[in-house]
């Protein structure tokens, strides 16, 4: 890893807590201020956009001997920011804008003195001649705006409002930055693990900067130095066995012909019943073992990756080739072959002893999992980038297990679609093939025939 200077993860937390800390008090600033400065710019009163907490009280005083000495209560007696209700002296309402509610718990509050209150106001009793005026009041601070108390709650509500959300709007924000930037700090680990899932080994770490970050990359190099050379020893010594089985396939085949030619040398010989018998024995026992050795070249051959010789050939003449090669398979069986081709182009390239060994390697399964007299389906379809092919049996299609294994080298799990002469390396071999063409082979089931479809996108290269 190269060298930048570290910080510490705490370090990184205390700077955003600072400025969490400062932001909070400039929100707590700006708060009070807009609480302030917004009653200015519609107070009635000049230079003065909030009454002070006990205003409405001084005014009711003021305003006490008018309200004893005139023959009725109007509510242009009552100062602002006040409400009342008149009663009879036996407690009926007889007039007032205080609710009917709050009006008889008015009454009950004002039985045993004149200046009651409960939890957010407080009430003054006026004795009257006849009648009896109770007016509540607040000791809260009040804009000045008439306007503003209309449409906002009272300062002190609206000084808590403005500050949760400012609150709320800058943890929004430095959340928003103290995550981004840790996530950018974070992002050299995710790519080293994504990059050894990968297996890819070939990469260098690059430092984040804080420390405890960098010590884990540190570790992870190590272990990514450790697993190249472990995986490097593994893939030599996988090369070496898969050459060494190549070589053995090739150099048994000799013997094997030997054995096989001398026991059929045999045949044309005066033999007993005996030694006819332990003969044939011989010669079956040598076509055995010249599959089996087959299938190992073919492994080899699969792992280690064809010798591709791409050529741009005609596409119709190929199809018919590839045709004449599938009526032979499926005429074995008795099958009956549904072909259909549409928007093909005129040519492409490829490998076409390649690719013919990989369409009839699936062909060739198709036709071992379909019953005598079923039928087989065999459509090619070309888009402006790929030609398609697809191949549906009639047999009884891919287990659940089978759609994610069938095209691993020998898998041989699906007992339904098994054959002992296949080894699992039908679809392993054809699957080899195609993507050493750049393409892809897709396993699903039919919805036409119920059986295995398998289909082969093969990229035009011109």
């Amino acid at each position: 890893m190269g060298i930048k200077k570290q910080v510490k993860l705490r370090t990184i937390f205390i700077k955003y807590l600072f400025a969490f800390c400062i932001s909070t008090l400039f929100v707590i600033i700006l708060a009070i201020t807009a609480t302030l400065t917004l009653p200015n710019l519609f107070g009635t009163i000049p230079n003065k956009g909030l009454l002070p907490a006990n205003y409405a009280q001084n005014e009711l005083m003021k305003a006490k001997d008018k309200i004893v000495a005139s023959k009725k209560v109007t509510p242009n007696l009552i100062p602002d920011l006040c409400k009342y209700a008149v009663y009879t002296k036996n407690g009926k309402m007889i007039s007032g804008n205080l609710s009917s509610r709050t009006a008889k718990k008015a009454w009950v509050l004002s039985q045993n003195t004149d200046d009651s209150s409960d939890l957010f106001y407080h009430y003054l009793k006026i004795n009257r001649k006849d009648e009896v005026c109770i007016v509540q009041y607040s000791f809260y601070v009040q804009f000045a705006s008439s306007t503003l108390r209309k449409f906002l709650p009272i300062p002190v509500v609206l000084l808590i409002i403005l500050f949760c959300f400012g609150f709320i709007l800058e943890t929004i924000i430095l959340t928003r930055s103290f995550s981004k930037k840790i996530i950018q700090k974070m992002s050299g680990l995710q790519t080293a693990v994504d990059k050894i899932q990968n297996q890819d080994l070939d990469f260098s770490m690059e430092p984040s900067g804080i420390l405890e970050v960098d010590n884990i990359l540190s570790s992870i190099d190590k272990m990514k130095e450790a697993l190249k050379a472990s995986m490097k020893k593994q893939w030599n010594l996988e090369e070496a066995r898969k050459a060494q089985i190549s070589a053995l396939a090739h150099d048994i085949k000799t013997p094997l012909t030997i054995v096989k030619g001398n026991a059929e040398l045999l045949t044309e010989t005066e033999e007993n019943d005996d030694q006819k018998e332990y003969t044939n024995y011989i010669i079956e026992s040598s076509h055995d073992m010249e599959r089996y050795i087959k299938a190992l070249i073919e492994i080899s051959k699969a792992e280690t990756g064809y010798s591709i010789h791409k050529e741009n050939i005609d596409t119709k003449k190929y199809l018919d080739e590839l045709l004449s090669h599938i009526k032979a398979l499926t005429s074995i069986k008795k099958l009956k072959l549904q072909f259909n081709a549409y928007n093909l182009p005129k040519s492409f390239s490829v490998d076409c002893n390649l690719l013919q060994r990989a369409i009839l390697n699936v062909v060739s399964n198709a036709v071992d999992y379909s019953k005598e007299n079923s039928s087989i389906a065999f459509s090619v379809e070309g888009t402006t980038k790929h030609i398609n092919f697809v191949i549906c049996d009639s047999g009884s299609g891919f287990s659940k297990e089978a759609l994610n294994k069938a095209k691993q080298q020998f898998y041989m799990g699906d007992s339904s679609r098994g054959s002992k002469f296949h080894y699992g390396m039908g679809l392993y071999i054809a699957n080899s093939i195609v993507k050493q063409h750049g393409g892809k082979m897709e396993l699903s089931n039919s919805d036409i025939t119920k059986g295995a479809e398998i289909r082969i996108c093969i990229p035009i290269e011109k």
